[in-house]
């Protein structure tokens, strides 16, 4: 009975043991991103220091302006939104910096909407239009980490994608709309799919 007693508080020690180590080990970085340097997102990363899942708001924009027309006055605004959740894996090549890779699933909202003038009948008439697009996806991440120090670190990735868009875009009043439905199938690497991180780490 001692010996089983004495197994078991051997036991509870090492497994508190291992779990301290482990809390110990465990890190979480939140910091700021941007595409282009336009377009900016947050991130939150929580895991170890060699695997960690990500989750980001990767793409806020929006955009509202009035242009002058021959007919009169143009109206467009536009906002867009991307989330995105993954893992990614880093091992280190050299003094403070991190050789990275994993994957995201991704998930982007674009809406935009515009008041223009159309000529009809031998006037301008005001005509609206409105677009909706959901982009479900899946990203590559094969990046770099620069440890500026203790707890800042400035990252940079490429993410090749494969993404479907589906869509739809209204033209006119509801009285008289047309609606005109889309589709898209891409995949690749663009400019657009260069990321630019600074976190603070914790």
């Amino acid at each position: 009975m001692k010996k089983t007693f004495i197994l078991l508080i051997a036991l509870a020690i090492s497994t508190l043991a291992i779990g301290q180590e482990k809390k110990t080990e465990q890190i979480r970085e939140a910091g700021l991103t941007f595409r282009n340097l336009d377009n900016f997102g947050f991130s939150y990363k929580i895991g170890t220091k060699q695997s960690l899942w990500r989750f980001n708001a990767v793409s806020i924009s929006g955009n509202k302006e009035n242009k002058d027309f021959s007919g009169g006055d143009r109206d467009s605004n536009h906002f867009g939104v991307g989330l995105s959740v993954g893992k990614e894996s880093r091992k280190p090549i050299a003094k403070n910096l991190e050789y990275r890779f994993g994957f995201d699933f991704s998930f982007n909202y674009n809406h935009s909407k515009r008041t223009q003038p159309t000529y009809y009948n031998s006037s301008y008439i005001d005509t609206e239009v409105k677009t909706d697009f959901y982009t479900p996806g899946v990203n590559m991440v094969l990046g770099l980490n620069y440890i500026v120090n203790e707890h800042f670190v400035f990252g940079a990735e490429i993410m090749p994608f494969i993404n479907y868009t589906i869509g739809r875009t209204r033209t006119g009043e509801d009285n008289n709309k047309e609606t005109t439905d889309h589709t898209n199938f891409s995949y690749g690497l663009d400019s657009s799919s260069v990321l630019l991180s600074l976190a603070y780490r914790f």
